[in-house]
């Protein structure tokens, strides 16, 4: 015993080292954040490039044996804190608290910024648009049901840019205060939730009804004082508003991930591995696409998305969104676009940014 005190001392000494080290840097990055303020009008200080290359320092040096992954975290809450002894960063995302949007908006910016919910998509691009939010995390696409239609229609008349993208894994549980499934009669949850659970809910309650829901955390608040219905929503609904879980992981695979983008004002510094995403519209004749298509393959572009949008009020007319490996000041992207840029009829650049493996 007298070993493991002495073991304890050794950590307690190491904490209050810590904790010392901790403060330290926050003194210098205000220090920094009074510097910028004398030479800039930005409403923040936030540098996620600067975030992003000293995280790829600490993992890359360090020997372990404190994994890499915690790392990220460890360090993501000291940006956070940190940006927080100036103002705290306001993000938007799709509310309520909980919900997986809300979840992704957390592991990106850390808990110290300041969460502001929204009831649709559109909402977050008009705050972050006015200056109410620094920045928005919005989900883009999702691995079972695909892509979300209203967050690539929102770009179209925006001048948001992309600034980064993170994906989350997706659990869905069924939780409900009934216990016995089979008296359940009605399920609540979001139509992207029922989508990814469709044959599990089709194969255990094919006679309960569907009700859509503007979140799967909203889904969870409506079924709390409701007999016989079911949510279908993440664990933290779960454990927030102390709703049971009748059946967990009931999502159609087991391998089901939401891609979310980070929408803001601020143009992403080039990183290690990009990727940039474009919308385009062409001439409504044959073989346009190819065209479009060939271009790229010339210059050596992988695309990872393509995906066409009717335009609004001009049926049989069509927006293409392209992702593309790259970042805009690459060469080889820069010359396409620019080659583009003579051939369709119209081309939005939505953003250069970080590439998520």
């Amino acid at each position: 015993m007298a070993k493991i005190q002495d073991i304890r001392n050794n950590i307690d000494k190491i904490d209050d080292q810590l904790v010392k080290l901790i403060n330290k840097r926050g003194e210098l990055a205000v220090k920094i954040g009074q510097e910028k303020s004398k030479k800039s009008s930005s409403k923040h200080f936030h540098v996620p490039h600067r975030e992003r290359s000293i995280i790829e320092r600490v993992t890359r040096s360090s020997g372990g044996p404190f994994p890499n992954k915690s790392l990220k975290y460890v360090f993501r809450e000291i940006f956070s804190a940190t940006l927080a002894l100036e103002k705290p960063l306001r993000i938007g995302f799709l509310g309520p608290e909980t919900t997986f949007s809300h979840q992704a908006a957390i592991k990106q910016f850390g808990y110290s910024s300041k969460f502001i919910p929204s009831s649709n998509i559109e909402s977050i691009f008009r705050q972050v648009e006015k200056n109410e939010c620094d920045y928005g995390v919005v989900p883009v696409e999702n691995s079972i049901e695909g892509v979300i239609n209203l967050t690539l229609d929102c770009f179209v008349d925006s001048p948001l840019l992309i600034c980064d993208e993170l994906k989350n894994t997706i659990s869905l549980h069924l939780l409900s205060k009934t216990k016995n499934r089979q008296k359940i009669k009605a399920i609540y949850s979001h139509p992207q939730a029922l989508g990814q659970c469709r044959q599990w809910l089709t194969q255990n309650l094919p006679n309960a009804e569907q009700i859509a829901t503007s979140s799967t955390a909203n889904a969870a608040e409506m079924v709390i004082k409701k007999i016989n219905c079911a949510a279908i929503a993440g664990k933290l609904a779960a454990e927030t508003h102390k709703l049971p879980i009748v059946d967990k992981n009931i999502q159609d695979r087991v391998e089901n991930h939401t891609r979310f983008l980070v929408i803001g004002k601020d143009v992403a510094k080039k990183a290690k591995h990009n990727k940039t995403s474009i919308m385009f519209s062409i001439r409504d004749e044959a073989g346009s696409l190819l065209k479009v298509l060939q271009l790229l393959a010339r210059n050596k572009i992988n695309l990872t998305k393509i995906q066409s949008r009717p335009l609004r009020d001009r049926p049989w007319e069509y927006l293409f969104y392209v992702d593309l490996e790259g970042h805009i000041e690459d060469s080889s992207v820069k010359k396409s676009i620019d080659s583009l840029i003579k051939t369709c009829l119209f081309l939005k650049l939505l953003g250069s940014y970080p590439r998520k493996a």
